[in-house]
Parts: structure tokens; sequence; C-alpha cells
């Protein structure tokens, strides 16, 4: 090993992947927090530009399309604001990036020539994860990085129409908010009783073989 890289500090590279949805405020915020937790955070945004690649004179542009100068400007507008919205929440390094081609493609070729250890992607509206299976960025993004990738989306457990799934206790959610998370059950689900899920919290004083550990 020599000095130099002995000597350098170790780089944790998050790529968020940001477009022109309101989604991309969320990513970025989501991007911005888990990345204040790493001492050696950077993180890069990037939003790519489809229709950059063609030329105002390619017969595939439609009538009133913008130039693809316009377009790079307005998506460098967008990344001013973004970065300093990641800025609220994150001190370390911020880098802007433009990007113009396939989305997918342009992503992944960012997070390859930064090394990135972690990508970030949005969902767009209600169906969420739901559209990975429909050719979706993200999807292509997930299923073709070399790195852990963050699929990011609003939180509404209280929205979901899964009938399988059942809604929080609101008494549990209460305790929860009233203790900032030191007890996470409310009395009636404190209470030892049958049911499909174990919980316990590490390190607790249990016995090893035993039928019964407390919630």
């Amino acid at each position: 090993m020599n000095s130099e890289s002995s000597t350098r500090t170790k780089r944790f590279v998050i790529v968020a992947g940001v477009d022109t949805e309101d989604a991309s405020r969320h990513v970025t915020a989501v991007a911005a927090s888990f990345a204040e937790f790493l001492p050696d955070g950077e993180l890069h945004l990037v939003r790519v530009v489809a229709d950059a690649v063609r030329g105002p004179s390619d017969p595939t542009a439609y009538p009133g399309a913008k130039s693809p100068t316009a377009l790079i400007e307005e998506a460098r507008l967008q990344l001013d604001e973004l970065g300093a919205l990641a800025r609220e929440g994150f001190a370390g390094r911020v880098v802007c990036h433009i990007g113009a081609g396939d989305p997918a493609h342009q992503l992944l070729q960012f997070a390859t020539n930064l090394d990135a250890d972690m990508m970030f992607v949005g969902t767009h509206g209600r169906t969420g994860v739901r559209r990975l299976v429909l050719g979706s960025v993200a999807e292509q993004v997930v299923r073709r990085a070399s790195c852990p990738v963050m699929v990011v989306r609003e939180k509404h457990h209280r929205a979901t129409t899964e009938h399988e799934i059942e809604p929080a206790c609101g008494a549990c959610l209460a305790t929860q908010r009233s203790t900032n998370g030191a007890t996470l059950w409310c009395a009636r689900h404190s209470t030892p009783h049958p049911h499909a899920r174990l919980h316990y919290q590490f390190p607790e004083p249990f016995e090893v073989g035993s039928s019964l550990i407390r919630a």
C-alpha cells in the first residue's frame, strides 16, 4: 500500500437519480439524510435529460419541442434547487451532474464512473414499486446496478390498499411517538399472547431455548 492510498480518506459515494417529478425532492432529502450519518459520505445528484441528444433539426422532435440547450439549462436550475435542499440535511460534499441519453443507462454509467457505494432512485405515483415490473427506470437500475440500490417512495402505511396488510394500531403508533421509540407497543399489544410475530430487543437477558420471550 503506497503512502497516498494509506493517508487518503475513504469515500462512501451515494448517487441519487433525480428527474422532473416532485418525487425528486423526496429522493434528494432521503439520500442527504442517509449521507449525513456517514463521516466520509458524499452525495452526487444525477439528472438525465433524455431529449437532449436530439438536435434542433432532428425529424423525431415534435413541434414546439425545447432545444437541447434549453433542456439542459432547465436541468441545471433544478439541480441547483435540489443541491440547496440536500445541503439542508447534509454538510458534506454535494456534486451535481447532468447526463444526456437513456436515463437508466446514464445513471448506471455515472455510478460506475464514480465508484458508487449506493444508489437512490424514486418511483412515481401511488403504484410505487409495482411499476418496477413495467420496465421503469427504477427497475432497470435495480436489475443492473453493481451496488446496493434504495428505491425511495413516500411513506403512507395508513393509505395502503393491500387487503392482506392490516393497518397499524393507532395506540401503538401513539405510544411510539410519545416515548420517542423507547416503547414500541401499547398496553394491549405489549402483553404476551399468541401471535404470528415475535419481538425482542437485543441485548436482553433471556434463556436459550425458552418457549416464551416477552414482547
